[in-house]
């Protein structure tokens, strides 16, 4: 019988509203992930129970272990329980098509002992796929799988340090402004008129599928996996607000219990858009009605009514490549231009900007972990007021502050 130890539970602080329990299995670290402290003890519980009939090996590694077998180890058993599976795989292509393989001296960095790879041998890895002329980002993922590697290896006390920690420190800060500056021009939402014309073609009774959802998109900045996932419960007819706790992972296809930011948050709807909502659902009743009645008369299975607001023609979940063809089609018949889908969500938060609105309130129906996120990205569509407040400060003296800043506002 293995050797099974209770770990901890804390509340993860790259992911708000998660935690992450551990425990270990003949001195292997393992770990689970929920969105309460509860669940996360339920979940110890039983996989402890399952673990303990696990066969009992010996409690520490090897510490000449090499890359390969740790790295198989350690993405069928320890990181599959931490992450999400499209990083876990994501990982597992980082590390077989890039990393293991790598030549240093004319060892694989597969063959090497996890004690023997140090930071040249990171850096000259990196290095190399920059000079194969692969994207930043591309590298940079790269050296993030190898180094959430690393760091569950110094926990497994086979190594002392992370050699892929900071590697790239010393140009860390410019590589950050460029991305920065790279994706805020990048960000291409429409102009009022141009939306109204999107609208107006969303509207088409041949757009029924997909038009409200891209019209909701615009009209409360959610993203696009957020809205995907959404449920007629989760809409408050009395306060004419939508609740957001959940997202649809477009990869997976499944739903994730939480948010990007792990915070649930309520999204106003405009009267307008209320209206439209309370139209698509009876449409989709119909629909589907339809549908169930056509298959009793044929003898065939009966339809479930789906449980999304925005299912499919066939009840399931939206197809992301049959959602963007609409997109696309919907901004021809508009005349607007190209144009991306999360061009709307732009669009919600620069509107609302160029209006005046309270870039606080803002962030918040967008979701923004802090306004700061907001302002670094949309602060050039902060309308200047054309206004001068300075001349207050030569008032001082001459009056109490407060009166002078009084008549300056």
């Amino acid at each position: 019988m293995a050797k099974v130890k209770m770990g901890g539970i804390h509340a993860r602080r790259d992911r708000q509203g998660m935690f992450e329990g551990t425990y270990y299995v003949n001195g292997k670290r393992r770990r689970v992930l929920a969105e309460s402290r509860e669940t996360v003890s339920c979940k110890l519980a039983d996989l402890i129970k399952e673990a303990e009939k696990e066969p009992e090996i010996p409690l520490a590694w090897d510490r000449n272990v090499t890359l390969s077998v740790y790295a198989a180890n350690w993405l069928d058993n320890v990181v599959i329980d931490s992450v999400e599976p499209r990083t876990v795989e994501q990982y597992r292509q980082m590390l077989n098509a890039h990393i293991l393989p790598f030549k240093f001296d004319g060892h694989s960095l597969g063959s090497m002992s996890l004690r023997d790879i140090h930071r040249r041998h990171v850096k000259a890895m990196l290095n190399s796929k920059r000079k194969d002329g692969y994207a930043k980002d591309t590298v940079r993922h790269i050296r993030a799988a190898l180094s959430s590697l690393l760091t569950d290896a110094v926990d497994d006390e086979i190594i002392d340090l992370n050699p892929a920690l900071q590697v790239t420190n010393r140009k860390k800060k410019a590589a950050d402004r460029k991305n920065r500056i790279e994706f805020e021009s990048s960000i291409t939402p429409m102009s009022a008129e141009q939306f109204a014309a999107f609208v107006e073609a969303a509207k088409s009774p041949k757009e029924k599928e997909f038009g409200p959802f891209f019209i909701l998109l615009g009209k409360t900045g959610l993203r696009p996996s957020e809205a995907i996932a959404l449920l007629p419960s989760d809409i408050d007819e009395r306060e004419r607000r939508v609740s957001i706790n959940k997202v649809f992972l477009l990869n997976s296809g499944r739903i994730r219990p939480y948010t990007k930011t792990g915070v649930e948050r309520k999204v106003d709807i405009s009267p307008g858009l209320w209206d439209l909502l309370k139209q698509h659902k009876t449409s989709q009743q119909t629909h589907f009605a339809h549908r169930r009645e056509e298959a009793f008369k044929k003898g065939e299975p009966i339809p479930k009514t789906p449980e999304m607001l925005f299912p499919n023609r066939s009840g399931n979940y939206i197809d992301w490549n049959n959602a963007a063809d609409a997109f696309h089609r919907i901004c021809g018949k508009a005349k607007i231009g190209k144009f991306k889908p999360y061009s709307l969500r732009h669009t919600f938060a620069t509107i609302l900007l160029i209006n005046g609105k309270n870039i606080l309130y803002i962030s918040k129906q967008l979701g923004h972990s802090n306004p700061t996120t907001t302002l670094r990205y949309y602060a050039k569509w902060l309308p200047d007021q054309g206004e001068s407040h300075v001349d207050v400060l030569d008032s001082i003296g001459k009056k109490t502050a407060s009166d002078a800043i009084k008549e300056a506002v």
